[in-house]
């Protein structure tokens, strides 16, 4: 089939893409050796036109348009309940790239991996080759980088991208066939694959070169010079190590000068907290003084409407808004 049939959806109508996912599906199931219910397949056998047996251009067989397409519908629902978490879109994509005729298909089951793959035996190759070149050994990778010059310091920088892009690949090819294999994955998020390999490898050399080796040492568990290829390794497989490190160094160098935002809303909160309590204790005070008022006015009233007069005044005096101080 034609390699464009990698691309799962392109110039598909309606149709199409949904008995080939019906049908994609129904191979999944039988193959993993899943019941699959007979009018499914009958339904899924009925759309194709036999009438026409060759396949177009871009090698989709020919679908009939003449029959009502809802019980093909009624099909592709119960084929995505039996095959969850799977979904249509990974199982068509590993069927059509099962079709495909590749030469480099034995490096992996989707496009992505076989990207990955080479990527992975690049870094591999020139890991191997400038480990055994005479610049790169223990006493060289101890050294400062920014210490050496020309060749040596070129050999040297290559060495930790090749580390870092082992590192990045390893945690790509991890996460992606991950996904592969519970059918999960989306060739849409393709491009954030590379993404995060690339951070990486920025990452992993920036780890090597501000990081020390004597700031990591502490005993006889690391070798000596191997601190900086282990950074470097450890930032490719982890980006956001780096981003956590630099993170750091920006608050301590804040807070050297600036309070920072959440003690500055803490006091903000304890003030507003002050100001409340001091607010209900004056409140509180004001009501006692005010019982007592009705106490008193009541016991030398003698006329009931001046008393009852004289409690609509207070509760009028009670129930007005009391300014908030700033």
């Amino acid at each position: 089939m034609a390699d464009n049939k990698t691309n799962t959806y392109a110039d598909l109508n309606l149709r199409e893409q949904v008995y080939l996912e019906c049908r994609a599906m129904t191979e999944y199931l039988l193959a993993n050796g899943k019941a699959v219910p007979v009018s499914a397949i009958k339904h899924i056998e009925a759309m194709e036109d036999l009438s026409t047996p060759d396949e177009k251009d871009n090698g989709i067989p020919n679908i009939r348009k003449d029959l009502d397409i809802t019980p093909l519908l009624e099909t592709h629902s119960l084929l995505v309940g039996i095959i969850e978490p799977a979904t249509p879109r990974t199982i068509l994509l590993l069927d059509m790239e099962n079709r495909s005729s590749s030469v480099f298909k034995f490096l992996g089951a989707v496009s992505l991996i076989r990207q990955l793959m080479v990527a992975t035996l690049i870094s591999l190759f020139l890991f191997v080759t400038l480990m055994a070149s005479p610049y790169i050994g223990s006493a060289e990778l101890a050294d400062d980088v920014l210490a050496a010059a020309g060749f040596e310091q070129f050999a040297r920088l290559f060495f930790y991208i090749s580390a870092a892009g082992l590192g990045a690949s390893f945690a790509a090819l991890y996460k992606a066939n991950s996904y592969i294999s519970k059918g999960t994955y989306d060739p849409s998020y393709q491009s954030s694959y590379w993404i995060r390999f690339s951070l990486g490898i920025i990452a992993g050399l920036l780890l090597a070169i501000l990081i020390s080796q004597k700031a990591v040492e502490g005993g006889e568990i690391l070798s000596h010079g191997v601190v900086r290829p282990l950074l470097a390794l450890l930032g490719g497989f982890s980006a956001d190590l780096l981003y956590t490190f630099l993170n750091r160094m920006e608050e301590t160098f804040k807070s050297l000068f600036e309070s920072s935002a959440q003690n500055i809303l803490d006091a903000k909160s304890i003030e507003g907290k002050a100001k409340l309590a001091s607010l209900e204790v004056d409140g509180r005070m004001k009501l006692a003084k005010n019982l007592m008022e009705v106490q008193r006015q009541l016991s030398t009233a003698t006329d009931p409407e001046e008393a009852k007069q004289q409690i609509n005044e207070l509760l009028q005096n009670l129930i007005q808004p009391n300014r908030i101080p700033e």
